[in-house]
């Protein structure tokens, strides 16, 4: 038995190789990672090994691509059993844990709790003023144990899918607002939304900080670089009120451009222009539809955001998970 740090690139296969088997649950198939959500997975993971020599590069130039996918493994037969990973939440002092898996056969033996307990001492160790991380709302054992390491529920999300057929009746666009593409990497109209929007609790966890939005500019050149090799290609957009121009909503999709895999839909809208969550989430489900087909469609919403998951669930998404932030 030990405890080791996981490195870069050199774990990778570890992530592929746990990852999918960790993430089954027989007793709730809808929490399951299924076979696109896998296949997508280790499709990026194979083009961050493939990338390795680029990232290397950028990182002397980006200091926060120094703290990604750290973390710990654990071995146990004379292979890794269990993995965490913690990272540098963009330019700040915050910092997320994720990927906490441990295989089947190994679990209830306290391996999930030393791997957190590492990667908590790491980033304390690395400034961290606060960590974050999200659990399955559901999954008491692993809610219990974070709770007993002091991280405290003060919000959450909802997993959305849709299944990526048929088609979706166009919405006219509501009077007074305009909607314009954007470099799916321009920070500020999501960072501005962002302070306007977010509840207090989520800031007191979760500040709105400038650093965790704000994209350094080695991305905007190799970013098409780095999401051809992911397989994938992403649009932004940006809804305003067109009396004062100011952001009621900032959306981006990510399209799958090589066979299986899921293409993702993200919205944000302020809650005061509620009435342009129903022609956002069509517009852009009518986007995916018609340049990325025949694959699932996932999103991520806040909880509070009502007004997003309402409309998404009208347009044909269902609700596959909630997920509790916790910190």
């Amino acid at each position: 038995m030990a405890l080791r740090p996981f490195t870069l690139p050199a774990d990778l296969p570890v992530l592929i190789d746990l990852i999918p088997p960790s993430f089954q649950y027989p007793e709730n198939p809808e929490w399951s990672l299924q076979a696109d959500e896998a296949q997508g997975f280790v499709e990026s993971m194979e083009g961050i090994q493939r990338l390795w020599p680029l990232i290397r590069f950028l990182q002397v130039f980006v200091p926060q691509l120094r703290d990604v996918m750290r973390g710990f493994v654990w071995e146990e037969d004379n292979k890794a059993v269990g993995v965490s990973n913690v990272m540098r939440m963009g330019a700040t002092e915050r910092w997320l844990i994720g990927n906490v898996s441990v295989l089947p056969d190994y679990r209830r033996r306290g391996i999930a709790r030393k791997l957190v307990e590492a990667s908590v001492e790491y980033a304390h160790n690395r400034g961290a003023k606060s960590i974050l991380l999200d659990v399955l709302a559901g999954n008491i054992p692993a809610y219990t144990l974070y709770q007993t390491l002091g991280f405290e529920h003060f919000s959450g999300q909802v997993g959305l899918i849709h299944d990526g057929t048929g088609t979706v009746d166009e919405l006219p666009l509501p009077e007074g607002y305009t909607v314009e593409p954007t470099h799916v990497l321009n920070w500020r109209p999501r960072y501005e939304l962002a302070q306007r929007i977010t509840p207090e609790l989520d800031r007191k966890y979760s500040p709105v900080e400038e650093g965790r939005f704000r994209q350094p500019a080695a991305f905007y050149m190799f970013g098409p670089i780095i999401q051809r090799a992911f397989g994938s290609q992403g649009k932004g957009f940006i809804a305003r009120r067109a009396s004062d121009n100011l952001v009621v909503a900032t959306a981006s999709i990510n399209l799958r451009i090589r066979a299986g895999g899921l293409n993702h839909l993200t919205l944000t809208v302020d809650p005061a222009h509620r009435v342009m969550a129903p022609y956002l989430i069509r517009f852009l489900l009518r986007q995916i539809l018609e340049q990325a087909p025949g694959r699932r469609i996932e999103s991520e919403v806040r909880q509070w955001m009502e007004p997003v998951i309402a409309a998404a669930l009208d347009a044909g998404f269902t609700k596959r998970q909630e997920m509790h932030s916790m910190g």
